[in-house]
């Protein structure tokens, strides 16, 4: 139900086709391509639209964000290239997207008290696409670069500049910026006149006497408590691209922006509550906090657009189409017949990211089958109320074997050499979920413990076979530190999910988001020719690897009638999961 690897840099280095790799600087090439595929961030070629020279954007905006503790005031700042002008029928891609956020003191105080130490960060801005009095609405979610240090006593960063214009250079500020006001890049400039010349001090010749030393300035009190350092946090990844299918103005507005964070305490554990979620909006809800138009030209196309309605008359307007990302594209899931006579029998798809801390990128998981077994539940009193707890036992299904799909892709190694090879996560052991939920306030925490070895093998550098051999893996499971002490043993993934509320949050039975922390073991049985496993350990294997994982609603395939809302006739679970970062 998790997973998640991944590789540090290493020397540049190139593979002649049709020679083979035998030294060591090749090698160290190999294992980073090698890291990339099992991190699966594989770049795909996306096509360029007709469009004219991209012009770059750069706002500044204040907002509000509210957390558990209350509103406070923040900084956002969005960057991005877009073409000025595009044609209909064509998409149009933003690209160099980065949102900047500076949370003041206060957030990461907040997070601290609960006794985190690092957390995982993802965004979430909603940008609205309009045109011709059609509205859609693009998502462009973003990842921070590993894990963000919480505790007080990092330094204070620098918060963002307000950006200038292109003709005129960014000048310090005069007075304050008004509270809603706004600046934009290629907009109305917003650089003030800086500050007067200073008059040139008078000189001192060898003959006059030296002046008299300045006298001390006043002791000032140093705190006892120096103020909580702000948290500055910068959000990038790649964005969906918007098909407009007619001629008009086309507009992106970013709307409304959520933070989620997922702490962990010093020992890698999760925090109670085991997420944060911030939501920033405009000081000035009556305007929008950027807007950016790009010209398109040309009829109506003849056919819908891609991602429209096929029966959309030609004459009526049609809203601009969000195309999915690549990895948004998943192919179809593999089978997941549940178990029909036992009949409390559940199965369910789970998908994901796994952030890799060595590769500093995000790393999808394909939809995989879970066959959840053994079900049973019961009700416990204890002094603050009546307590569902509930037990299960799963294994991965892949073609009747205890694994997740195998990942096989092409993808470019420093950008240079294409790397081709197949990713294997294997269970050792049974997976284990426990819920503990207090049904009064319906809160709780489920754990699922899952062991899991990794596998690399069929790769191909540049063409070329590096022969790994058939057991190149991980020397025993990923493991996370397990909030049990007596089940803390270093042998499982631990994935944790908080159900914060009626209907918010994770459950078993309705499924949801659960994450955690991974450390990856060294590797041991790679390399035919030679010992190619310091390499691997090197480059991949170490703590910090962040997983998010969405486990689809399950069906419960031991009904003798399921519910068709979540199985198919053929005891298949309808409910596919999309990915979440």
């Amino acid at each position: 139900m998790g997973r998640g690897p991944q590789t540090s840099g290493g020397s540049r280095t190139a593979v002649q086709r049709g020679r083979g790799v035998r030294s060591g600087r090749s090698a160290r090439g190999v294992l980073a391509a090698a890291a990339l595929l099992l991190a699966g961030v594989i770049p795909g070629a996306r096509a360029d639209g007709a469009a004219t020279a991209p012009q770059g954007y750069d706002t500044v905006a204040d907002r509000l964000c509210a957390s558990p503790a209350g509103q406070r005031p923040a900084t956002v700042r969005i960057r991005a290239t877009l073409p000025a002008a595009a044609r209909a029928g064509e998409r149009i891609r933003a690209t160099g997207v980065s949102v900047t956020v500076t949370l003041p003191g206060a957030f990461r105080a907040e997070l601290a008290r609960s006794g985190a130490v690092t957390a995982g960060v993802t965004s979430r801005l909603a940008v609205g696409v309009a045109q011709g009095g059609q509205r859609a609405e693009a998502l462009w979610t973003g990842g921070a670069a590993g894990p963000v240090p919480i505790a007080p006593g990092d330094p204070v960063p620098t918060p963002p500049e307000r950006p200038g214009t292109p003709e005129t250079p960014p000048v310090p500020e005069a007075p304050p910026v008004p509270e809603a006001s706004e600046t934009a890049a290629g907009g109305t400039p917003g650089g003030t006149p800086g500050p007067p010349a200073q008059e040139p001090a008078e000189a001192v010749s060898a003959e006059s006497p030296p002046p008299a030393p300045p006298s001390a300035p006043p002791a000032t009190p140093v705190p006892t408590d120096a103020p909580t350092p702000p948290l500055e946090l910068e959000f990038t990844g790649p964005v969906p691209d918007v098909t407009p299918p007619a001629g008009g103005d086309l507009t992106l507005t970013a709307g409304a922006l959520t933070l989620e964070f997922t702490p962990y305490t010093a020992d890698g554990r999760p925090t109670r509550p085991a997420t944060l979620t911030v939501d920033c909006a405009p000081r000035d809800p009556g305007r929008p906090f950027a807007t950016v138009t790009v010209a398109v030209t040309g009829d109506e196309p003849s056919a819908p657009a891609p991602g429209q309605d096929p029966s959309a008359s030609a004459g009526r307007p049609r809203a601009p189409a969000i195309e999915p990302l690549p990895a948004e594209r998943a192919p179809k899931p593999p089978p997941c017949v549940g178990d029909t006579v036992d009949e409390l029998a559940m199965v369910a798809y789970v998908t994901g990211y796994s952030n890799v801390e060595k590769l500093d990128g995000a790393a999808r998981v394909p939809v995989s089958c879970t066959q959840l077994l053994d079900v049973w539940k019961r009700i416990e009193p204890r002094p603050d109320g009546f307590h569902l707890v509930q037990h299960a036992t799963g294994e991965l299904d892949y073609r009747g074997r205890p694994m997740m799909p195998p990942s096989r892709a092409t993808f470019l190694t420093y950008g240079a050499v294409p790397t081709t090879a197949t990713m294997e996560l294997t269970q050792l052991k049974t997976m284990t979920i426990d819920s503990d939920i207090l049904l009064a306030k319906s809160t709780g925490r489920t754990l699922v413990r899952v062991p899991l070895a990794l596998r690399l093998y069929d790769v191909e550098v540049n063409g070329v076979p590096l022969d790994v051999g058939p057991n190149c893996r991980t020397r025993g499971s990923l493991y996370s530190k397990d909030p049990d002490p007596a089940r803390d043993t270093r042998d499982h993934v631990v994935l944790t999910g908080e159900l914060k509320g009626p209907g918010d949050g994770y459950q078993l039975v309705t499924g949801g988001v659960l994450s955690g922390t991974v450390t990856i073991p060294p590797f041991t049985g790679c390399g035919a020719d030679e010992d190619l496993d310091p390499l691997f350990t090197s480059a991949v294997s170490g703590p910090g690897n962040y997983l998010k994982q969405v486990q689809g609603a399950p069906c419960a395939s031991g009904n003798p009638r399921p519910d068709p809302e979540y199985c198919t006739p053929g005891h298949e679970p309808a409910k596919v999961p999309r990915a979440e970062r």
